[in-house]
Order: C-alpha cells, then structure tokens, then sequence
C-alpha cells in the first residue's frame, strides 16, 4: 500500500485540494523513498479513499462521508473521460462538505 500524507482528517482535507489542484496532469513529483512511485491520478484518488476509511474511523460514519466518497468517483470517472473541469467542481463539492466536519 502507498504511504500517503496525511494520517487524519485534518490533514486529509488538505490532501483532498491537493489532489483537485493537480488532477489530471500536475502531479509534482515524489521525493524521498516514495520517489519511485509518481503521482498519478490513480494513486492520488486511491488516496482520497483511504481518506475517508481514516475519516471513518475518526469520526464515525456521516452523511457527509457517504456523499464525498460518491462525488470523489464521479471526479475520477470525469477525469478519466477528459472532463477536467467536471472532476474539478466534483472535488469541490467535496471540500464544502468537509468542512462541515470538526477536525483539529
């Protein structure tokens, strides 16, 4: 499994505009020991799903979970068809519902 960065919600929420910043084609490279595995738009939203598993657990499961974790593959599915912009506005649908949610 790949090391992502973040290990709560807190730090997830800044993943999720990581990950809308960069998709499809502006991944930055890694560095370090993750520099052999390079962000790609599938490990990045692999990444927003292990979000939400440690999001889960933080906080219980909520409706606003639920509703991101389906925004979140409908932006995948937008930008694997080429629809930039429908995955971008997808991402962030799921930032306002995060920040719905308490996090420290």
């Amino acid at each position: 499994m790949a090391n992502f960065p973040f290990n709560d919600l807190h730090s997830f929420k800044d993943f999720v505009v990581f990950v809308q910043i960069c998709s499809a084609t502006k991944f930055p490279q890694r560095e370090g020991v993750l520099a052999n595995t390079p962000w790609t738009l599938e490990l990045a939203f692999d990444g927003l799903r292990v979000g939400f598993d440690i999001a889960v657990r933080e906080k219980g499961e909520r409706r606003e979970f639920a509703e991101s974790r389906r925004l979140v593959e409908e932006a995948y599915d937008a930008y694997k068809s080429g629809d930039v912009r429908s995955g971008f506005m997808k991402l962030e649908e799921v930032q306002k519902l995060l920040r719905k949610v308490p996090s420290q």
